[in-house]
């Protein structure tokens, strides 16, 4: 009986090693798909450093700074990790890949989204074609993050959502603030071009979530048993 035990018990050890292998190729195709597509349309972007240029203008330091922290609080109340084992090596690793590579395909819909905007009121309202570009990038970059976060993260990452009646409520009003994020930062994108300003807002975000959440992604081969 032991060692059937055993063995059916190295089976599912195996089943799930195999499945946060694959998980893991999955992460690391989706990174590399988005740096690919952050070369080829976001290439002015990514080569000139507009850091300053956005902290000359106060007040969309004051707003992302303080969207930035409404979005991180509302996360680390409503989070958990399950007692799942904390990796510093799979939280640089998580961090640091998904706080650059997913700026780079937020970054690829909101300027599709921009010039598609522009392009579609230039003809008849020119002075009105910026603004209409700013709005539907804005809109093409809410659409992403949303599918994005519902038909892949959601799958990857643990169950890892308190079902407290205080959390259940907040996750109702939280799409607000990560609507006042986005917003945040798709004006870093139009007035100043700057998508390292992002990149570091995205980070600490990432930073956040890995260590409260812990998930199992690229822990090493210890922690996946």
């Amino acid at each position: 009986m032991d060692v059937q035990f055993n063995a059916g018990l190295n089976r599912t050890q195996a089943r799930a090693q195999q499945r946060l292998k694959r998980e893991e190729w999955s992460v690391l195709a989706y990174w590399a798909i988005s740096c690919v597509l952050g070369v080829v349309f976001l290439r002015d972007w990514i080569m000139n450093w507009n850091v300053g240029a956005t902290l000359s203008h106060f007040w969309l330091v004051g707003y992302l700074v303080l969207t930035w922290a409404l979005s991180q609080s509302l996360y680390l109340i409503i989070a958990r990790h399950g007692n799942r084992p904390i990796s510093l090596s799979s939280v640089l690793a998580f961090t640091i890949g998904n706080g650059i590579a997913e700026v780079f395909a937020f970054g690829v819909a909101y300027r599709l989204g921009e010039m598609f905007g522009y392009w579609a009121v230039d003809a008849f309202a020119p002075a009105a074609a910026s603004i209409a570009g700013l709005v539907v990038g804005v809109l093409f970059f809410m659409v992403y993050g949303g599918l994005i976060h519902a038909l892949f993260w959601l799958r990857l990452l643990p169950p890892h959502l308190d079902d407290a009646p205080l959390s259940v409520a907040i996750r109702k009003y939280r799409p607000l603030a990560e609507v006042g994020l986005v917003i945040g930062w798709s004006l870093c994108f139009w007035l100043t071009q700057d998508i390292w300003t992002v990149v570091f807002l995205h980070i600490l975000l990432d930073l956040g979530m890995a260590l409260r959440v812990r998930p199992l992604l690229f822990h090493g081969k210890g922690a996946h048993a």
